[in-house]
């Protein structure tokens, strides 16, 4: 399948950069850049940002001077949204209007990196040099030096935020460095570290200075900051985690007595997190009992019910696990729930250990291709989905060499003890038995998908965005020449992958499962299938959903797709018991953490797939804007 389509100004090479990426390296040697904010206080880049926009005014037809380029750009570039959490996309556009218009994000920048890197070379002031140096190494990895140079420059300035040299918003002499924004700049600095290494000079400075902090916020009695510094410690395993933990629990014997109750619980859970860190399970499970009973005696003090089973919930979960705390949860839990509360208890969790490391090196090998867009193809291919007449083969093959597996029915529950589908037993060794089969192919396919996420797509997907800055324009090219996109979704489809690729899979989740039913209703269109029901009795017409299009219509989707990717789709998005990932999506069903799942993965997955595999007879034809030859950074330019 082909779609000729007309390129959105995102998806070409000859669109006008924008105001803010017009200066050159001839604008940036007639100007002194820094002299707008030389007596500047200020530690947050966007402050300075401001300096620089009010230099600019609001003319009607602005004249285009050296000097206003230049500002232009640093006040785009400091006044970009800071998101510290986000290693591979830290820096987002702070406004974006109704119309679609919106403030600078990095990608603007990609034709004038070489003017970013002059101006962070040229930069005295720490702000201005951290974040033109960050912005130049995110968008080219190739040039090491400058995150060397940015995360030197975020350790100058939480050193001089301590010293009272450069301030923050509300700030306050005796807290110096213990805050929130410090901790931030700190994490990126170490962010940066993951990809230049750890022992180059700003990443191990940043390193030191964290755990100062962390040691003075116990010192100085500042649960809050030891909370926030304590799991950065952690995160980036730069301290004894044992140590950390016996720290923690000194500050909370030395809390006055009137401390929060919640500080106090989360102050718990740090030293829990530790103490695991370190494998130290009786301390780690003495400080989760300690959380639970707090969160106990917090909930007995409210007066909303509401409040108060929130609360006993978060004192159960807390105590899940706890050797010798099953007599206690079953205790609170007739306070919270109905008879059905007894099932999650009776539930444990269980391993089975896999060596994946060849399957792994083998799929690094695959990824060492020349170009980001022959990784791209390599990413759709890793995988095929599986005949269901081998599916069900295989499973009728399991049933009668392992034939108690499916002697007795079972029942697949959701989190809140709810039986959410029932299968029945069959007889020894009947292979025949369609709710076994069904049970045993969902059984087989789980385990495939965990193989195929954990050693096949997140291996690659870290190799792709290590190399490579993935944005919303690389995808939008491919994809507005994809049959399987409608043409009004190309955007929506570009940000999903983008949020995917970059590890946010919970946007990227959420986005993509809805978008698959539209792309499968204008695949059968294109094929001249109706894809509407009639309602006789108001005499309206309305799309067919998902489920419907695979009930009525299995068979077109059968000619066009094939039986395999079709019943692939229904085994991960629609079917019972599996992960049934789009009803869970649509109904609110998923916890924050279930879009980090191997089935939410391999469902991002088999989406990017099926919209790329009409490309593939075209893709020799194709060039991604901005594409080029992988080098790794390795701290040289």
């Amino acid at each position: 399948m082909n779609d000729e389509r007309p390129k959105t100004a995102q998806g070409t090479d000859n669109a006008a950069p924008p105001p803010w990426a017009r200066a050159t390296l001839d604008d940036v040697s007639q100007v002194d850049f820094e002299e707008p904010v030389r007596q500047s206080v200020s530690a947050e880049a966007t402050v300075l940002g401001y300096q620089y926009r009010e230099l600019l005014g609001e003319p009607a037809d602005p004249p285009e001077t050296a000097h206003f380029r230049v500002y232009s750009m640093l006040a785009a570039v400091m006044g970009m949204q800071f998101k510290a959490n986000e290693p591979n996309e830290p820096f987002a556009a702070m406004i974006v209007w109704a119309d679609g218009r919106r403030s600078a994000i990095p990608s603007d920048f990609r034709g004038s990196v070489d003017v970013l890197a002059d101006m962070a070379g040229r930069a005295q002031r720490p702000v201005l040099r951290a974040r033109l140096a960050d912005l130049c190494w995110l968008l080219d990895r190739k040039r090491g030096r400058l995150g060397i140079v940015a995360a030197t420059a975020y350790v100058e300035i939480v050193s001089k935020i301590d010293s009272g040299a450069l301030k923050l918003h509300f700030d306050k002499d005796e807290v110096g460095a213990l805050r929130h924004e410090a901790r931030d700049l700190l994490k990126r600095a170490l962010f940066i570290g993951r990809g230049t290494g750890m022992d180059k000079m700003g990443p191990s400075e940043a390193q030191k200075l964290a755990i100062d902090l962390r040691k003075r916020s116990i010192d100085k009695r500042q649960p809050r900051a030891a909370q926030m510094f304590g799991r950065l410690d952690l995160h980036f395993a730069m301290s004894d985690a044992a140590q950390v933990g016996k720290d923690v629990e000194t500050l909370i014997t030395a809390l006055p007595s009137e401390t929060d109750d919640d500080m106090v619980v989360e102050l718990w859970r740090l030293g829990a997190a530790a103490y695991h860190a370190a494998k130290l399970e009786d301390d780690k499970n003495r400080c989760r009992s300690t959380a639970a009973e707090l969160l106990v005696k917090t909930a007995q003090r409210q007066p909303s019910a509401m409040l108060a089973a929130h609360i006993l919930t978060e004192a159960i979960r807390e105590l899940h696990g706890v050797p010798g705390g099953k007599d206690r949860r079953k205790e609170l839990r007739h306070q919270l729930v109905d008879i059905q509360a007894g099932i999650a208890d009776e539930m444990s969790p269980f391993a089975i250990p896999m060596n994946l490391e060849k399957l792994v090196e083998y799929v690094e090998s695959q990824m060492r291709r020349p170009t980001l867009l022959d990784k791209l193809f390599v990413f759709a291919a890793l995988s095929q989905s599986p005949d269901p007449a081998k599916l069900a083969a295989d499973a009728e093959r399991s049933i009668r060499e392992h034939p108690l597996s499916s002697l007795f029915g079972a029942s697949h529950h959701d989190r809140e003890g709810k039986v959410v589908y029932r299968s029945t037993g069959a007889n020894v060794g009947d292979s025949t038995n369609d709710s076994a089969l069904r049970s045993q192919i969902a059984r087989d396919e789980g385990l495939r998908r965990h193989i195929t996420a954990s050693a096949e797509i997140e291996v690659a997907r870290r190799s792709i965005v290590t190399e490579h800055y993935l944005s919303e324009e690389i995808f939008a090219f491919l994809l507005e020449k994809s049959p399987f996109v409608p043409r009004g979704l190309v955007m929506t489809y570009s940000l999903g992958f983008t949020r995917f690729f970059h590890g946010d899979f919970i946007s990227g989740l959420y986005i993509l499962t809805p978008l698959l039913e539209a792309s499968l209703r204008h695949v059968l269109k294109s094929h001249g299938h109706d894809v509407t029901k009639m309602d006789d009795a108001t005499k309206t017409q309305e799309d067919r959903t998902i489920s419907s299009l695979f009930e009525q219509m299995r068979d077109e989707l059968d000619s066009i797709f094939g039986t395999a990717i079709v019943t692939d789709i229904e085994n991960v998005f629609l079917k019972k018991p599996g992960p049934y990932i789009r009803h869970s999506i649509a109904h609110g069903l998923l916890q924050d953490s279930e879009p980090y799942s191997d089935d939410a993965l391999y469902a991002c997955w088999l989406i990017y797939q099926l919209c790329m595999l009409p490309l593939y007879p075209y893709r020799d034809d194709l060039t991604l804007p901005f594409d080029e030859a992988d080098t790794l950074a390795d701290g040289q330019e």
